[in-house]
């Protein structure tokens, strides 16, 4: 959760990183890795010629099928020792001969794909004895209906020079051939060591074949391999035939990527490949053409696998446009349009006329490279965002602990609060609930050290300001995020912006509280440290608003069993338990208050003569004048006829008002109770003393008006 800035290690890490580009610069570009000037070479290319006296250079011959081209030139006059007569041939067998007699002959088999080998080097020995001698080359196609043989890049010097000319031209495009392969591998390792295979985002498994498969190829139409082990046959066949086979598993990794799955697209891709390897094998053994002649058709069904890949991506960007659905594959969308840039060039390359651009698969290679750099950065995309969401989880897990760390729903949402604002480091975290008259209030929260309370600035909100503003958000997307008070002004929510500014409140995250399918609050954090993150913030709130709203409901279910348990059925108020509960842990003693008794007057008469509905219509109607002038929460039924009630009147004369008040209002409707009472100040009598002496004075009330001298009882017979 928390991120921590190296700031400190900015410049050591710059420092370090300059040498290391620095020494790498030198030894490329400054040494012999890519050195040029191979003393013992003489180009030979030019000045040949043909039997109808042109002269050519050798870049512009080339052999038709059928067709023998026969060119010549005489040697220098000088001949060193091991020089040798360095050359490149593509499709071409070759007869040399020096002075008519015959010094070397290649003729290529037939083979897998026909009777092509690609490129291949010659090296051929002379001698000092051959100085001025006359060399005379035949060139003839390999093939038998349709393409063309040549010649190239002829030299004179040491074999071992031409080798290391013709290969360190090759390096930078085989590392980055080698780099895919070795990548492909390496996700294919992934894929057998990590245990559980649901945890990968992607099928790596064709990510890592496909790789393997087109890096081989990349690394075979570099032509190196050829040129240090002179073997020209097997890679011939690999390189026309393993860039098929990764068609397949491009679509199986492309489609893993897709937002809404489609597994239609893997049906069909694996049925166009085994349908292109049928065509290959018909047209090769069944017709006997040579695939060098439907090498275009080759070609296009692998560009074809590019723009299937390109049409499943688009699809499936609409789709989630469509359906406002996020997706984070930014980085494996511009891996993808790499390669099929790469592609697609090559393809036009290769259509273009010898000469023009080079023709080794070096704009796939590009763009491969460029797709695994993408990939890394996609892998590293995903891997930070679940390592995110595993200390996510972790803070949510620990968090949830204090949802069951006691019974009482309360003191666990005060230390899920406590919790989820320390380890967010905020300044206040909060809860508020809609209450019985519609309005909002902060009814539990958590200040950080020096913060003070703001609970009770927020008492009875008003739905239609500041919190209802707030639930316009949060009934769109479940949160509201302020990530700064001051854009609430620039979009023109003035009366909100200013509510916040008054209370001190720079940004704040709220999710809503739900239960039972309502809305019953909000929950959230406010003052935020700028380097946080905000989307991680607003999901944990998002989740734990849930939990927050459970605890809500337990706690209010819990005060409706404590009211069964302490509440008197008929009347609503305490009963006795609730009355023993409040003396023994909520009344100050030591402070002032005071203890009154009532005894209901002539209850059984009532019973008696009117019946038990009557009577029971007198307790309700006592003990709503009771709870009028002392309030619901300080009366209480001990039982049958008898209530008890505190007050807390500051003075004698004010109590004797609210007991005055009572009487007359238990007298409307032709009702009567004995009142008794003792005010008590800070203290000054002992809790079991005022109880004795209220109910002295109870009884002595209930005497008077059964003996006839309570003045309220003459009033009434009068």
């Amino acid at each position: 959760m928390n991120t921590k800035k190296a700031g400190g290690f900015l410049i050591p890490n710059i420092i370090y990183a300059l040498i290391v580009i620095t020494i790498f610069i030198h030894a490329f570009f400054y040494t012999d890795i890519y050195k040029r000037d191979y003393g013992s070479l003489r180009s030979w290319s030019d000045g040949w010629v043909t039997e109808s006296s042109e002269t050519v250079n050798t870049d512009k011959v080339s052999a038709e099928v059928g067709e023998t081209v026969i060119i010549k030139k005489t040697l220098p006059s000088v001949i060193n020792i091991n020089d040798s007569l360095c050359f490149m041939s593509h499709n071409a067998n070759l007869t040399v001969l020096i002075d008519g007699v015959r010094v070397y002959e290649f003729i290529n088999p037939e083979n897998l794909t026909g009777y092509g080998y690609g490129d291949l080097r010659h090296t051929i020995n002379l001698s000092e004895s051959d100085a001025g001698k006359e060399v005379c080359i035949r060139i003839e196609s390999v093939f038998k209906k349709k393409g063309s043989g040549y010649i190239e890049d002829i030299y004179i010097g040491l074999g071992a020079d031409h080798e290391h000319f013709m290969i360190s031209g090759r390096l930078l495009s085989t590392a980055l051939s080698i780099m895919i392969v070795f990548f492909g591998i390496f996700m294919i390792g992934v894929y057998f060591f990590i245990p559980n295979k649901d945890t990968l985002p992607y099928n790596i498994m064709s990510l890592g074949i496909s790789a393997v498969l087109m890096g081989t190829w990349c690394l075979i139409n570099t032509g190196l391999i050829q040129l240090i082990t002179g073997q020209v046959i097997g890679l011939r066949i690999l390189n026309y035939l393993v860039i098929q086979f990764a068609a397949y598993p491009v679509i199986c990794f492309a489609s893993s990527f897709l937002v809404k799955k489609n597994k239609n697209y893997q049906k069909l891709a694996f049925t166009v490949w085994l349908f292109v390897i049928f065509l290959i094998a018909f047209l090769r053994f069944g017709l006997g053409i040579d695939m060098h002649n439907f090498i275009l058709m080759l070609y296009c069904s692998y560009g074809l696998s590019f723009a299937f890949m390109a049409y499943m991506l688009l699809k499936d960007r609409r789709y989630c446009r469509i359906n406002n659905i996020e997706r984070n594959h930014k980085y494996f969308n511009a891996g993808a349009v790499c390669v099929i840039i790469g592609a697609f060039s090559d393809m036009i390359v290769y259509l273009l006329p010898r000469g023009i651009l080079p023709n080794n698969g070096g704009f796939i290679r590009l763009g491969l490279c460029g797709f695994i750099f993408a990939m890394m950065l996609q892998f590293l995309y995903w891997w930070s965002g679940e390592r995110e969401l595993m200390q996510r989880n972790d803070f949510i897990n620990q968090i949830l602990q204090y949802a069951v760390s006691s019974d009482d729903p309360e003191e666990n949402i005060n230390e899920m609060l406590g919790y989820l604002g320390k380890k967010l480091k905020v300044e206040r975290a909060f809860i508020f609930e809609e209450m019985n008259d519609g309005t909002f209030a902060n009814t539990y929260e958590w200040c950080s050290e020096n913060i003070a309370s703001k609970a009770k600035e927020f008492y009875h909100i008003p739905l239609e300001g500041h919190i209802g503003k707030v639930f316009d958000d949060l009934e769109r997307s479940g949160q509201a995020i302020i990530k700064d008070v001051e854009d609430l002004k620039a979009e023109g929510k003035t009366d909100l912006y200013r509510i916040l500014k008054e209370k001190g409140i720079r940004n704040t995250i709220a999710g809503a509280l739900e239960a039972n399918g309502r809305y019953i609050g909000i929950c959230g954090v406010e003052n935020i440290g700028t380097e946080k993150n905000y989307k991680d913030i607003s999901e944990i709130i998002h989740l734990l608003s849930y939990f927050f709203g459970q605890l809500i409901l337990q706690r209010d279910n819990n005060r409706k069993l404590i009211g069964y348990g302490y509440s008197d059925l008929m009347t609503g108020v305490g009963n006795r338990r609730a009355f023993e509960r409040f003396e023994e842990y909520d009344l100050d003693k030591n402070g002032t208050y005071s203890y009154i008794m009532c005894d209901i007057n002539g209850l059984k008469k009532v019973n008696d003569n009117l019946g038990h509905e009557a009577g029971d219509a007198l307790i309700k109607g006592v003990c709503e004048s009771l709870v009028d002038v002392f309030g619901k929460d300080h009366v209480y039924r001990m039982g049958g006829d008898e209530f008890v009630a505190f007050s807390f009147a500051k003075s004698d004369e004010e109590i004797k008002k609210q007991i005055e008040e009572a009487k007359n209002q238990i007298e409307t409707g032709d009702r009567s109770a004995s009142i008794g009472y003792v005010f008590c100040e800070k203290g000054s009598i002992p809790y079991s003393e005022v109880k004795i002496r209220a109910d002295k004075h109870m009884y002595h009330e209930k005497q008077l008006f059964y003996q006839g001298k309570n003045e309220r009882r003459k009033r009434s017979k009068d």
